[in-house]
């Protein structure tokens, strides 16, 4: 069985397109009007195919191919929609699009099979159900938690935070949800199944009973596929993170006026915790923990004041725990020391975490044989990324695959991967559904 590539990859560029900074990379923000569109075109593909659509208050998507039978347990793949700002056109809607291929190939083949045609697999070969999802707000672009709605389907996050999740604005992610846009095709009346009016978390629950496998299509977002030359990575682990935020308090006062031995400034007490947060993992002697300050605000903001308040953010990873805490632990230290010497006030605030994860070894050796089998040049590797399939994980059966991201750039607009890794990558997952479903490959 064949995936349509040109289907493939028509999908993939017309969907770059929905952007709120065309030209300058994609950045499509979970709950806003490119996001809606996006979402729009998605399901617009998989009713014509007759799939069954299902919407959660937190707009995560569950599309179900049409010959689903009550009676059987899931195969489910997919990833999310959303992007940083100025992110690039492939990480998480290449998932999406890669099993609303494997959706729409599978569809046909059903057809085919309906209307008597033996070259195709018995409608009896399918011992499993497949079905897509879309996941909302993985990034964290709009409040900074990441995997946002699988959080939610997983019991993770309940009721109370969509009151505690909030924007850069102040609005709550209950308050996003409520005013959700509609785009000029929406009728007014639709976004009724969306209503905050109705949310009950029991119902965003996910019954993981029904559900046998998840599989989470990617692009690396890192340089190893592409360095080594192959076109397939099977994931192994994924990295656990733990983010703090650091608010420093200084004197603001005339940027002309006051001698430098009398200034208690919060950005250059900023800039040297920034530093050692970098000497601090660097140290590693097996090179693989990363730390990350990638916010950063300062107050008030002006060429002419010295910076009185300064936020940021310091997000460590690696694929051992204790080693996380132990190196975010001497960041933390080595921050409140630099502070006192600076006189300068400091207050940390632990953000989020999630832990290391392994991905099911079952399941992973049977992409293996799979891989072998197809004659397929592949790597069994580690995420560095978190995603999606780290919370499901938790549940039920959970496996990744990898296509390479061109010179490992992810999260920019030069974020790339060749056609030919895209289609392989997609059919690669399709044999995989198909295995999963117990059906000749």
């Amino acid at each position: 069985m064949k995936i349509n590539k040109e289907r493939l990859l028509e999908m993939l560029h017309d969907l770059k397109e929905f952007t709120d900074t065309p030209g300058n990379g994609v950045t499509r923000f979970s709950f806003g009007v490119q996001d809606a569109t996006a979402r729009e075109y998605i399901l617009e593909r998989a009713v014509e195919a007759g799939c069954s659509v299902d919407i959660d208050a937190l707009q995560n998507i569950r599309i179900g191919l049409k010959t689903n039978s009550p009676d059987k347990d899931i195969v489910m793949a997919g990833s999310h929609i959303d992007t940083v700002r100025h992110g690039g056109w492939l990480d998480g809607i290449y998932g999406v699009c890669g099993a609303l291929e494997v959706m729409l190939t599978l569809a046909e083949y059903a057809d085919a099979a309906l209307a008597g045609d033996k070259s195709v697999f018995s409608l009896d070969d399918l011992k499993a159900n497949y079905e897509m999802v879309i996941f909302s707000e993985e990034e964290g672009s709009n409040f900074g938690s990441t995997m946002t709605g699988s959080k939610f389907v997983t019991g993770f996050y309940k009721e109370e935070d969509l009151g505690k999740l909030r924007d850069d604005k102040g609005k709550t992610l209950r308050q996003r949800l409520i005013e959700l846009p509609v785009t000029d095709e929406e009728d007014e009346d639709s976004l009724d199944v969306y209503s905050m009016d109705y949310f009950d978390s029991g119902e965003i629950l996910w019954d993981f009973n029904e559900i046998k496998t998840m599989l989470e299509l990617h692009i690396e977002q890192g340089p190893v596929l592409d360095s080594e030359g192959l076109s397939i990575g099977i994931v192994d682990a994924i990295y656990g993170m733990r983010v703090i935020e650091v608010t420093l308090t200084g004197v603001g006062n005339h940027a002309g006026a006051t001698p430098m031995g009398i200034r208690y400034d919060a950005l250059c007490t900023a800039a040297e915790c920034v530093l050692a947060a970098e000497e601090i993992v660097k140290s590693d002697e097996d090179e693989r923990i990363v730390a990350t300050i990638g916010k950063l605000s300062v107050f008030p903001d002006c060429s002419n004041v010295i910076p009185q308040e300064v936020k940021f953010t310091v997000e460590v990873r690696d694929k051992d725990e204790a080693k996380i805490n132990e190196y975010m632990d001497s960041i933390i230290e080595r921050i409140y020391n630099i502070a006192s010497a600076r006189r300068v006030g400091c207050v940390i605030n632990e953000h989020s975490k999630s832990s290391p994860l392994y991905l099911t070894k079952s399941l992973r050796n049977d992409m293996e044989k799979l891989a072998k089998d197809k004659g397929l040049a592949y790597k069994v590797m580690d995420s560095g990324a978190v995603h999606d399939a780290c919370m499901i994980a938790n549940f039920v059966d959970t496996g990744m695959i990898f296509v390479p991201s061109i010179d490992g750039r992810s999260h920019v607009p030069e974020e790339n991967t060749n056609e030919k890794d895209l289609i392989t990558g997609v059919q690669f997952l399709l044999d995989v559904v198909l295995n999963e479903m117990k059906t000749e490959v």
